[in-house]
């Protein structure tokens, strides 16, 4: 870990084993994962509104790594932990299989350039991964501003999962803080959420606002 109350993971330090998630929480609650924690927004709100969950963000910026573990340090919120790393790294390498409830992945870079393009974290090698970490129900939500991401994601989560694509009601409350800026600008906000084929129909638990 990096920090003494074990908030923090950091896999060059501490290996890239597969996490066994009673050791670093405690216990054997359901585990929210999301993809690219920014600010730590979204795990703070929704680790404060279900305790009887357990969160574990990605987050590659070192910065906003830091920002997340001391916001929760401070807060005192036990039930978060998150990686300093590459996502696909950690789904891929870290993350046991069907160990996850729900994935949750708001505003990837939409890396908007043809050559780059291959970067973003919405392709099939990376979706792979996530249908095999995700529990039998596991279900997950994907948000972005980006309509051309938005646009070519569809397929793709189409290809492997039961997926749902809307615009997002301006009513639903802000989950992150580049969703509540994106409201403030008049920007429309589209999500797919997805599911395990043999789930169809099941409703995406989101903590409660």
């Amino acid at each position: 870990m990096t920090d003494g109350e074990g908030i923090g993971i950091d896999p060059r330090r501490e290996g890239s084993d597969r996490l066994d998630f009673a050791e670093i929480f405690g216990n054997d609650n359901p585990v929210t994962l999301e993809i690219g924690s920014g600010k730590g927004r979204f795990l703070l709100e929704a680790a404060r509104s279900a305790p009887e969950r357990n969160f574990l963000g990605v987050e590659k910026s070192l910065h906003y790594f830091r920002v997340i573990v001391d916001r929760v340090r401070r807060a005192g919120i036990p039930n978060v932990r998150v990686i300093n790393y590459d996502a696909h790294f950690v789904v891929a390498r870290m993350i046991p299989d069907v160990s996850v409830d729900e994935v949750h992945i708001y505003f990837p870079d939409p890396w908007p350039r043809p050559r780059e393009r291959k970067r973003r974290i919405v392709r099939e090698e990376v979706l792979r991964e996530i249908e095999r970490i995700l529990s039998p129900d596991g279900r997950g939500v994907y948000v972005t501003d980006h309509r051309e991401y938005f646009e070519k994601s569809v397929p793709v989560f189409e290809r492997i999962f039961a997926a749902e694509a809307s615009e997002v009601d301006s009513s639903v409350e802000a989950r992150t803080n580049y969703e509540a800026k994106y409201r403030e600008e008049g920007r429309p906000i589209y999500q797919i959420i997805f599911r395990k084929h043999e789930t169809k129909g099941a409703a995406l638990r989101l903590p409660p606002d």
